[in-house]
């Protein structure tokens, strides 16, 4: 198995923290904007407000994984192969 280097899993913790992140929170926003929009079903919205709090959960994940990348770690799961 290749040895990953730390400038390799500051560049992936860069990645998460700058774009994965603020990807998922712009697609909560956008979920969140459709679930407050009265125009829209019911189903819509509820579906969109589950999307919301989905994206919403993808973006702390991200976070998470750039904050453990940052400390030296390899996130359990995470393949950087």
């Amino acid at each position: 198995m290749a040895r990953i280097t730390r400038a390799r899993m500051n560049a992936e913790a860069d990645y998460f923290e700058n774009t994965a992140a603020p990807r998922s929170d712009a697609a909560a926003a956008d979920g969140e904007r459709v679930a407050a929009d009265p125009t829209r079903s019911d189903h819509t919205r509820a579906c969109a407000g589950r999307a919301a709090e989905i994206a919403r959960g993808h973006a702390a994940d991200y976070r998470h994984i750039a904050e453990t990348l940052r400390a030296g770690e390899i996130p359990d799961g995470l393949d950087l192969s």
